[in-house]
């Protein structure tokens, strides 16, 4: 079994109408959403070095870096 990262983005307010979404990673979040929507520039989340369990709240969502089981 592996391990693999996903980000979580939970919307506050619904986007096409849902609030959750899930992302290999940042780079696919801003793939999908502007920073203005997301409310934090991609480098700044680099820069935080977060590590699986750790968060990012901005005014517009919350952004969870998370592990998932993979049967490989």
């Amino acid at each position: 079994m592996s391990i693999k990262i996903i980000y979580h983005v939970k919307f506050h307010e619904a986007k096409e109408g849902k609030s959750d979404f899930y992302f290999s990673s940042i780079t696919a979040i801003y793939n999908a959403f502007t920073p203005e929507e997301i409310g934090i520039a991609r480098q700044t989340i680099y820069g935080k070095s977060m590590k699986s369990g750790d968060e990012v709240r901005t005014k517009f969502c919350l952004i969870k870096k998370e592990e998932v089981l993979n049967n490989k």
